[in-house]
């Protein structure tokens, strides 16, 4: 197989197919990909305030629990917008 000086080799058949569909899928997907890591930092924020509340009242454990609920409720609350939203 000769190619001509100057000719470029044919290009791979990712980008000559398909290579559009990874991209639309990948754009389409992208606002779901932070739904773990952005559930897991309301509920440890949640944790870690009511931990430290705990440590400076001396309630130890009513507001680390309350703390934790109240985390899990805002990560609800963050799937459910997330979901919620019309493309």
């Amino acid at each position: 197989m000769s190619t001509e000086p100057g000719s470029r080799p044919p290009e791979p058949p990712s980008k000559q197919e398909g290579g559009g569909d990874w991209t639309r899928a990948l754009r389409e997907a992208a606002p779901y990909l932070g739904i773990g890591s952005s559930a897991a930092a309301s509920v440890l924020l949640g944790v870690g305030a009511g931990y430290w509340l705990d440590g400076k009242l001396g309630t130890r454990p009513i507001l680390f629990l309350l703390g934790g609920v109240f985390g899990i409720l805002a990560a609800f609350w963050q799937v459910y917008k997330l979901i919620g939203r019309k493309p």
